[in-house]
């Protein structure tokens, strides 16, 4: 019989802060940092002053702060509008292209910690074993897989990020001291309370505000689990074992996966970090647009282009950019400008900086952005799209393929790349220090005075020393 859920429950109960390698402490501090600065840009967003309009007019205890604007409700609530905040802007963390989860690593997290008063070591803590074994939860995950006749086999609910209600649960379960018991508990709860797969549904423009995994949602239901193991509510003891074949299915199985590897979630556990593979965004966009935005600034700078130049510009891609429509260069909403490949050059090309007013309505279809959108074009790549099965097959996406060709005052420029800047694979495109403090500014100097910034960072980047969260949230309203 397997024991994966024990395994993990004893992980988060005997790992303290003593016992996190530095660099994972660093890396966690980077990520808590950029996830920050994402929510406080995130309030520029419809999505987010929707959210948190709702939320306000529910009230709650107030025990947590809401990002920028100050209210105070319950740790659900706080948790549900940091969320929705931290990833209106599609500018969140990725982690091997399992999906983003800084976001429901963090927000539970931060909220718990704030509510009983922890400390900055504490609440790092949290957040590095939430992240680390949200990614590995992930990890187990397959949705391609051999069948039995040699053929792949695509998971047809396209797949999902479900996944992402665990790391909710795991910063605010550490916080709260959960015993082995009420870990197991809330786990199960929250397990039973994850979404379906929904990344099949949400790919086509128009895009809602809802996003293609309901972030926000799990955020706060990953919260609640942990808040109702607490007071004895009892869960799934067991959510990670068991096999659909034995009429008892696991998680994984539950949640739609067409294969899985879970050893992959406990192999290695506290030796190998995966969080160290986190990747940081530059843009305020999807993570498979990333390559080809990378590779055409490049272009534009070594060879001095100006956006009035360009005549054509061709982009190679994985199957991912067109399953989600990323080719269209349609734009109504924010989410649209997010996944428009055409409209992301667009706004590349004619230097506006990257953040908030990507996305902002005063870019939407202009005469000066159409012409330009008009000159791009998306191509599915074979043998592009070879090496990503293969990586999906093995159980590690790493690399990115991409490339683009540029053609401007008569010339054709081209360059391709296998990673993406932001991240950690290649010296020469990892975020440094100065990268990620120039994008926390850029994404709060409209949300909060330049003083606050600077503190914001500092706090941060040393909040191993605070004996309190509070100090930190309240630099961030």
């Amino acid at each position: 019989m397997t024991h994966y859920t024990r395994t993990l429950v004893e992980f988060i109960r005997s790992t303290s802060y003593e016992q996190l390698p530095p660099p994972v402490i660093d890396k966690v501090k980077r990520l808590i940092l950029d996830t920050l600065g994402n929510a406080v840009a995130g309030f520029s967003t419809t999505a987010g002053k929707l959210a948190l309009k709702t939320k306000q007019q529910l009230g709650g205890t107030p025990d947590c702060t809401v990002l920028v604007t100050g209210f105070r409700t319950a740790p659900t609530q706080a948790a549900f509008c940091n969320a929705t905040l931290a990833s209106a802007l599609e500018a969140d963390d990725t982690c091997l292209q399992l999906g983003h989860h800084g976001q429901c690593s963090f927000m539970p997290a931060l909220a718990i910690a704030e509510q009983t008063g922890r400390s900055g070591r504490d609440f790092l803590a949290a957040a590095a074993l939430a992240y680390e074994l949200g990614a590995r939860i992930a990890s187990a995950t397959r949705h391609v897989a051999v069948g039995a006749d040699g053929q792949l086999r695509f998971n047809p609910s396209g797949g999902g990020v479900n996944w992402v209600v665990f790391p909710a649960v795991i910063g605010a379960g550490k916080l709260l001291n959960l015993d082995q018991q009420q870990m197991a508990s809330a786990l199960g709860i929250a397990g039973f309370s994850s979404t379906i797969p929904t990344g099949g549904r949400w790919n086509d423009p128009p895009r809602s505000h809802l996003k293609y995994n309901p972030y926000a949602f799990m955020a706060e239901s990953g919260t609640l689990a942990a808040l109702l193991a607490a007071n004895g509510f009892t869960g799934d003891p067991d959510i990670f074992d068991g096999d659909i074949s034995a009429v008892k299915a696991n998680w994984w199985q539950m949640a739609g996966c067409i294969d899985l590897a879970p050893a992959a979630a406990v192999g290695e556990l506290g030796s190998r970090w995966i969080t160290l593979d986190a990747s940081l965004k530059p843009y305020p966009s999807c993570r498979f647009t990333h390559g080809p935005l990378g590779l055409f600034e490049r272009l534009m700078a070594e060879h001095r282009i100006k956006a009035a130049d360009i005549e054509r510009v061709d982009i190679y891609s994985n199957q991912m950019m067109f399953s989600y429509h990323m080719d269209s260069p349609v734009v109504g909403s924010e989410s649209d400008c997010q996944f428009s490949m055409p409209h992301l050059i667009a706004m590349a090309a004619l230097g506006v900086p990257a953040g908030p007013r990507w996305v902002s309505p005063e870019f939407w279809n202009t005469p000066e952005v159409e012409a330009l959108k008009a000159k791009v074009h998306c191509h599915r790549d074979e043998a592009i799209d070879r090496k990503v099965v293969e990586q999906l097959l093995a159980g590690r996406w790493e690399k990115t393929h991409s490339r683009v060709v540029l053609k401007a005052a008569g010339r054709s420029f081209e360059a391709a790349a296998d990673y993406a800047p932001g991240d950690p694979f290649q010296a020469d495109l990892a975020f440094t220090d100065a990268q990620l403090f120039a994008k926390f500014r850029n994404s709060t100097c409209l949300g909060l005075p330049a003083s606050q910034i600077e503190r914001c960072i500092e706090t941060v980047m040393m909040l191993d020393r605070e004996p309190d969260v509070r100090g930190l949230l309240q630099l961030l309203h």
